[in-house]
């Protein structure tokens, strides 16, 4: 452990903490699985329920007869999409109950329908893990500290940081100090071209241009680089 590390550890945390709380996720990773997991469910319920109906357009037979049993499981679940993800997930789970239920199930058997129910179950288990790892996600994206926050945190870290840098050479020299510049003028670098590219060219200001063997004071505003040694 270098002198300066526990100093350095609280620097490099409340940057990554003011990284977290400036990035702002607008959608989820998991929005479009959801949609693509969401449409297989609805063609699969959709495909069901119209074999129900043509059967149930029959001027007679057995056929016929099943699916006069089954319209009114139709008729109680042909809206599910209308609702919300989560709530759709739950609809379906009570509709392939239903289809398995004695008031259905021989029905459903005799129309041969019980196959495209177990692809229903499939697709809605495969809907259901993906609000899970979204919830998980939103969980961790929804922790950074706010702003305003990190920011003063960040502050007061430089300044705890660069006071023991100033401590160290001023008694031992700051030939020890070149890795550390280069990493910190790397760090601001990037936060300059985030900036940049989120508010316009030449917004974050100008950049070390490639040189990260030494610290520069007379580059960047206060607080931007490292203080005079």
């Amino acid at each position: 452990m270098t002198k300066f590390q526990p100093q350095l550890d609280k620097f490099k945390e409340a940057i990554a903490d003011l990284d977290a709380s400036s990035m702002k996720i607008l959608k989820s990773s998991w929005t479009d699985t959801m949609k693509s997991t969401n449409k297989v469910r609805n063609q699969i319920r959709s495909s069901i329920f119209s074999l129900i109906r043509g059967y149930n357009a029959e001027p007679d037979g057995e056929n016929k007869k099943a699916a006069v049993f089954l319209m009114p499981m139709v008729d109680r679940y042909k809206g599910i999409y209308n609702h919300s993800f989560d709530d759709q997930t739950g609809y379906y789970y009570n509709l392939i109950e239903a289809s398995r239920s004695d008031e259905f199930k021989t029905y459903v058997e005799q129309l041969k329908l019980d196959a495209l129910f177990t692809k229903l179950q499939t697709a809605n288990n495969e809907c259901a893990q993906c609000s899970s790892n979204r919830s998980v996600e939103s969980g961790k994206r929804n922790m950074p500290l706010r702003t305003s926050v990190s920011r003063k945190n960040l502050i007061v870290a430089y300044d705890n940081l660069v006071f023991r840098l100033n401590s160290l050479a001023e008694a031992n020299g700051d030939s020890d100090f070149i890795i550390l510049f280069s990493w910190w003028n790397e760090e601001i670098d990037k936060f300059r071209v985030t900036f940049s590219n989120r508010y316009g060219k030449g917004k974050g200001g100008k950049t070390a241009g490639g040189d990260m063997s030494k610290h520069d004071p007379k580059t960047g505003l206060p607080y931007e680089r490292p203080g005079i040694l």
